[in-house]
């Protein structure tokens, strides 16, 4: 033991500490590594990854998949913010394009990704990389373009290149953990492994197979996680299993009888005044029949055998049916009861859109059996709808021929009555001659007499164009053409444009008996 005057000779100096502090350890590895902690997306500095495809297999291109119109404004902004982020890259169309899935993260946003089980990874060399098991990591513990290319994927909105490595790709594990392996080495207690376990989902999801279109949240999720491996669907019974099944199978243990009274929890709806609820859509499904026996068979199992043909939509869709609050599911979509279709169908037309546009809308919250027929024949019968729709174009007016020489074709129409007179307008098609004559009587017999006196003057033509008046339809006039050898031509009904060159006179004629109201000379003048 020293003393303290030893401290001085020895050149020990001690000082007070007034204020002990730790050091905050995280704002300070930030500040060491600013570029790992600024907020934005990393990138990988080291040599380009690249996969092999198999030159025997050609390009895949195909559709993009349908969106469900719920999500389509989630999917546009993560596409926007992935392009932003130079993750994506749009262009005019690939060599290989791949669908999308979009599952959906707990927070409800969404993750899009390259379905690449029927495209890319058809063609995809495997890489022998091998990934490590338990036992090894426990035991270490202790001691380019073309591939962008490749991997374009196709949206509602287009072809995107992916200018990162994607989710999906079935040789990504290898390509990941051998670079994760030349990144860590050196670096002691560490070891990367990935946290994925290879479980097939039997029954339900094939290797080979494009992601349905209509899967649950979490079955989209599962697809999207096992598409980055390579593996077989085989069935084992339980009994070759007992390891992973005992624990399902074990009994629970009894519970003592707990005396704190039981609280109930209730789930309200946010908006009271919704004007269809998930109360009422479960409520009308118990008292349909037929949905009624789905529900229950979902619920409890499908019978192996049931001749019903009325249930044979439902039983092609049995995997893809599930249950929520009491109402039958056919993906994300509630099935909606017959007694409420009618009001659902109200509901969705109530902007009144068009067919497509209420089908799309359709589509993305309801079903039932023949729902596209039912809004086709909804929107049919919607008067606004019909008064809205503009009217259809005109058709083209088919142009007489030239005919051969002076009062070859003649074209006939009564003008009026016009102050108390009718007029029978005879224009020449060939010279657009006009005869005016004033009738008494519209008859058919009155206008023979009139034809007669111009017939002596003209000649016979060779065609007579007229509308489909009772006058020149009758027997009588078709007889009188037929005894002088002229062919008669009718327009259309309806249609006075058919009857062009006449209809002109005819308004010719008119704008001319009004011009002479203030003469005092007789209309025979004409």
């Amino acid at each position: 033991l020293l003393g303290l005057q030893w401290f001085a000779p020895l050149g020990i100096e001690v000082t007070g500490i007034n204020h002990i502090e730790e050091a905050d350890w995280e704002q300070q590895l930030a500040k060491d590594f600013q570029e790992v902690f600024d907020g934005t997306l990393g990138k990988y500095r080291g040599p380009p990854i690249s996969f092999s495809l198999d030159p025997n297999i050609a390009p895949i291109r195909l559709k993009p998949s349908r969106v469900p119109f719920a999500l389509r404004k989630k999917i546009d902004e993560q596409l926007d913010k992935l392009v932003k982020q130079g993750v994506l890259q749009p262009i005019d169309h690939g060599r290989w394009e791949t669908p999308i899935v979009t599952p959906v993260k707990p927070d409800g946003s969404v993750r899009i990704c390259g379905d690449y089980k029927a495209t890319l990874n058809c063609a995809l060399q495997q890489s022998a990389y091998p990934v490590p098991v338990v036992q090894q990591l426990l035991h270490s513990l202790g001691g380019g373009q073309k591939t962008a290319e490749a991997q374009t994927i196709v949206t509602h909105r287009g072809a995107f290149r992916c200018n990162r490595f994607q989710f999906g790709v079935s040789v990504a594990p290898g390509i990941f953990q051998s670079l994760m392996e030349r990144l860590l080495q050196g670096i002691k207690g560490v070891v990367p492994y990935f946290d994925d376990v290879l479980v097939p989902l039997l029954g339900i999801l094939a290797g080979n197979k494009a992601t349905p279109n209509i899967l649950s949240p979490r079955m989209t999720r599962w697809s999207e996680f096992l598409a980055t491996y390579d593996y077989r669907l085989t069935h084992r019974p339980g009994k070759t299993i007992t390891h992973a099944d005992a624990l399902s199978r074990s009994p629970l243990p009894d519970l003592d009888d707990d005396p704190a009274p039981t609280t109930t929890t209730l789930s309200i709806e946010a908006l009271p005044d919704l004007p269809i609820t998930a109360s009422d859509i479960a409520r009308e499904t118990n008292k349909d029949k037929r949905l009624a026996r789905v529900l229950h068979w979902v619920e409890k199992g499908w019978p192996e055998k049931d001749n019903d043909e009325s249930f044979r939509i439902f039983r092609n869709r049995q995997t893809e049916l599930s249950l929520q609050k009491g109402c039958l599911l056919w993906g994300d979509r509630v099935v909606i009861p017959e007694k409420l279709q009618g009001k659902v169908l109200k509901l969705l037309h109530e902007g009144h859109p068009g067919i497509v546009r209420t089908k799309a809308l359709a589509r993305s919250y309801a079903w039932w059996p023949g729902m596209d027929k039912e809004i086709e024949a909804w929107v049919a019968r919607c008067s606004r709808c019909q008064e809205a729709r503009p009217n259809p174009p005109a058709a083209p007016i088919l142009e007489w021929e030239t005919p051969r020489g002076p009062w070859s074709r003649i074209h006939i129409d009564f003008a009026g009555p016009t102050r108390g007179n009718t007029f029978l307008i005879t224009v020449d098609a060939y010279s657009n001659w006009l005869e005016v004559s004033n009738m008494k009587t519209t008859t058919t017999e009155a206008v023979t007499k009139v034809l007669n006196k111009l017939f002596a003057t003209h000649g016979l033509p060779d065609v007579i164009v007229s509308d489909n008046g009772p006058q020149f339809t009758s027997l009588e006039f078709e007889k009188f053409l037929a005894e002088r050898g002229i062919r008669h031509a009718l327009t259309a009904t309806a249609h006075p444009a058919a009857n062009g060159r006449a209809e002109r006179m005819v308004q010719f004629t008119k704008k001319t008996i009004q011009k002479m109201r203030k003469l005092r000379s007789p209309l025979d003048r004409l």
